[in-house]
């Protein structure tokens, strides 16, 4: 298959190319589109047709549901069977359009191919003004995992999706690179207590200060047969190369460096400690506290590690509150090893 490269400009945004990829989703083929979070593999979401190509392309397992994305609340509406509470619309009016995945019961609508054959669909409204114009303009919702082989670090950039897609996808909209650069956070909003089925681009502190009867699932620690939500069952994220991933406090993972050969290694870790160290392949992922360009830069770093004539990669974690909650979730699920250092010392 020949896939055609669309350029958008997103702050000139040319309704005739937006209108070139809304047919290729009304012929059931799959289009990625730029979000906020990274790039995503948009087909009709009432298709099943379309949705199997989704799955085809990425080499994505059948149980692994997608997220559903919407450019309004009257699109929502056909997605979801569920009344929206006064607490949910708050939720809804503070973070969408966003990185924010709300679970709902879904409606006869929905396509069991997408949901996993389960009850619920995830549904978002992303920030990204093509993505935006492309639901719109397609008149239907648009199921859209992240635009990369299934396994593989998420794309934020159209040039990721081209590594990983072409010759798989029928169009690939070349744009900017993606802002947050991690996936949206899942809140299941289905039942009650309200519970994070996926860590994202939204922290659990900020959901408490909106509706403070939030807690994650616990599916997130325990390991389970069927995934409610994406991220939840399958490793993720990973690099070719081996990876390994150093949990403890800055001062515990400089002192470990301070031991090890990093000759052969591409050390991927934050200012207070690569101010300390000499090697000849260094990454800054910034301040440990500015968990928002780590995020920003995370997936492109370990495709580009790809590139390196290194033979494995070392990562430092952060602290895990708020974002760095979510650095630390895509971390644990991409390295081929976890050193606990607090455990190795004691």
């Amino acid at each position: 298959m020949d896939t055609l490269h669309i350029n958008i400009d997103v702050h000139n945004i040319d309704e005739s190319k937006i209108q070139q990829a809304k047919q290729f989703i009304l012929n059931d083929e799959c289009v990625a589109m730029p979000t906020e979070t990274v790039y995503g593999l948009a087909a009709n979401a009432f298709s099943p047709l379309a949705i199997s190509r989704i799955f085809e392309a990425k080499g994505r397992p059948s149980d692994n549901p997608l997220i559903v994305h919407v450019s309004d609340e009257a699109m929502l509406l056909e997605c979801i069977d569920q009344e929206i509470t006064a607490k949910i619309r708050i939720i809804m009016e503070t973070f969408w359009p966003g990185p924010l995945t709300l679970v709902f019961n879904k409606s006869k609508n929905i396509p069991k191919e997408v949901s996993a054959n389960l009850s619920t669909v995830g549904v978002r409204m992303p920030q990204h003004p093509i993505s935006l114009a492309l639901i719109k303009a397609s008149g239907v919702p648009l199921a859209a995992p992240s635009a990369n082989l299934s396994g593989r670090p998420s794309p934020t950039k159209a040039s990721h999706v081209s590594d990983d897609l072409t010759g798989k996808i029928a169009a690939i909209i070349v744009a900017d690179q993606s802002d947050v650069g991690v996936e949206s956070t899942v809140l299941d909003v289905s039942s009650s207590p309200f519970t994070i089925l996926r860590k994202g681009g939204i922290s659990i502190e900020q959901l408490q200060l909106i509706h403070d009867d939030i807690r994650y699932d616990n599916a997130l620690i325990n390991s389970v047969d069927t995934p409610r939500s994406p991220g939840q069952k399958y490793k993720h994220y990973a690099p070719s190369k081996p990876m390994v991933l150093l949990e403890g406090n800055l001062d515990q993972q400089l002192s470990y460096l301070r031991e090890v050969s990093l000759e052969d290694t591409l050390l991927i870790s934050v200012d207070e400690i690569i101010q300390y160290l000499h090697a000849p392949f260094i990454y800054s992922l910034g301040h440990s506290k500015d968990f928002k360009k780590a995020m920003n830069g995370l997936f492109e770093v370990l495709r580009e590690s790809e590139l390196l004539p290194v033979s494995s990669l070392i990562v430092t974690s952060f602290e895990d509150f708020g974002l760095g909650a979510t650095l630390n979730d895509r971390l644990r699920k991409a390295a081929s090893k976890i050193i606990n250092l607090d455990k190795k010392i004691r």
